[in-house]
């Protein structure tokens, strides 16, 4: 009767748990960082079209409200940008907006103050308080669709330009409230035409240096979403020779 010796190989055990505790972290790196990394670039790239689809439609909305303003000036619409998506998605490739006004010409951001003021120059108080009640409620109104725009799709939209939409809702929404006002010297007014029995009329309006400031900044967006990756543009000259 034999008795067998067994001889443990101590380099194969070795071998084994070094091997085992490489393949062991090698698989946290790919759980980790490498798998959220490739999704998250997976998920960019998916997103990538609803965010230029998103973010031209807030383009749009800004561009068609600056083209309805009542502030008109030949310098101020010497030129206009045509916006579109990026010719390299090319089954993509869209017209996305159209802006009255070329926001890379930095005299367009003064000028736009002068044009503005001019406006209301030389009119009573009473025409400049009605043209002022339109434009605030062009304003209210647009203020309401940019926020709905940025309730249903702000998703999908960097959160760096959600901030300075939201920064051009605030300054509307003091124009609001400084809008008030007019509407409290209205009742003033008629409560002493009651008491006093006379006649007494409006004597200057509120809200006026509220308008410029939302119209630079209006401009001044407009002209960061038009720069982004996502688009490309032309600049034309709008007068015809």
């Amino acid at each position: 009767m034999s008795i067998g010796c067994f001889i443990f190989d101590w380099n194969s055990f070795w071998i084994n748990i070094i091997a085992g505790f490489i393949f062991f972290v090698l698989s946290i790196l790919v759980s980790t960082w490498l798998i959220p990394k490739y999704t998250v670039k997976l998920i960019r790239k998916k997103n990538k079209k609803y965010s230029i689809t998103k973010i031209g439609a807030v383009l749009q909305e800004l561009c068609e409200f600056l083209s309805e303003s009542p502030y008109r000036d030949e310098i101020l619409h010497f030129e206009q940008i045509s916006v579109f998506t990026r010719k390299k998605d090319l089954n993509n490739y869209r017209f996305v907006a159209l802006c009255s006004i070329n926001v890379f010409n930095d005299i367009v951001f003064p000028k736009m103050t002068l044009v503005i003021y001019n406006y209301y120059e030389g009119r009573n108080p009473n025409e400049s308080y009605n043209l002022i009640s339109d434009e605030f409620n062009r304003l209210k109104e647009f203020r309401i669709e940019i926020e709905r725009i940025l309730m249903v799709h702000s998703l999908h939209i960097d959160e760096n330009i959600i901030q300075k939409i939201s920064n051009l809702c605030f300054d509307i929404k003091a124009l609001e409230t400084k809008y008030k006002f007019n509407i409290d010297y209205d009742e003033l007014i008629e409560e002493i035409k009651v008491k006093e029995e006379r006649e007494t009329e409006r004597s200057g309006i509120f809200g006026l240096n509220e308008i410029p400031p939302i119209y630079k900044n209006l401009l001044q967006l407009i002209k960061e979403l038009i720069s982004l990756n996502y688009f490309e543009y032309n600049i034309e000259n709008t007068i015809r020779n």
